[in-house]
């Protein structure tokens, strides 16, 4: 869909949910790189200078290194910055295009919807039984809740891509042989 296709009133709704999206997404990148550097300078920093090794540090570092990916593959929904085979659209016609970017983005969507509905399962009878993690003893519907929350970003920045029209190939005329 182009601009012109959406009216003034979704073109709000979505210029203010991207907003507020991209303010959610600095802040968690911020302070997950800042974690993962952080946990990782103290783990190297204590056990060769201190011979004493941190043992949660790479632990932690690797919860926060997982939701990091997570959370980064969510926003690149947004501009259609996601793996693609542009070879093969880029030799379909307008109209197959646009068939082919509605094909994926339902299958996206149904496919992180999917995500979004079994980690909130994992999350809930992780919370129920009460497991921890081995070293940190960090409760696992923590980090069950925080992959939920980066699959439900994708889920919606997949929606908003499309509707902003990220997700359209770029036209690149095919060459002849003769050319």
């Amino acid at each position: 869909m182009d601009d012109s296709t959406i009216s003034p009133s979704n073109r709000t709704f979505w210029r203010t949910l991207s907003q507020v999206l991209d303010m959610i997404e600095k802040v968690v990148v911020v302070i997950l790189l800042t974690g993962i550097v952080v946990l990782i300078f103290s783990g190297v920093l204590s056990r060769f200078v201190f011979h004493y090794s941190i043992a949660f540090s790479e632990e932690l570092a690797r919860f926060i290194f997982v939701w990091g990916s997570l959370f980064g593959a969510a926003s690149a929904f947004k501009t259609g910055e996601h793996g693609g085979i542009p070879l093969l659209v880029n030799r379909l016609g307008p109209r197959g295009r646009r068939v082919v970017e509605i094909f994926v983005t339902l299958g996206v969507v149904t496919f992180l919807g999917y995500l979004v509905i079994m980690t909130g399962v994992s999350t809930m009878k992780s919370f129920e039984s009460g497991q921890i993690s081995t070293t940190t003893e960090i409760p696992i519907w923590t980090i069950n809740f925080g992959m939920m929350l980066a699959f439900l970003m994708g889920f919606i920045r997949s929606i908003q891509g499309f509707f902003l029209g990220a997700f359209k190939p770029e036209v690149t005329p095919v060459k002849n042989k003769t050319d």
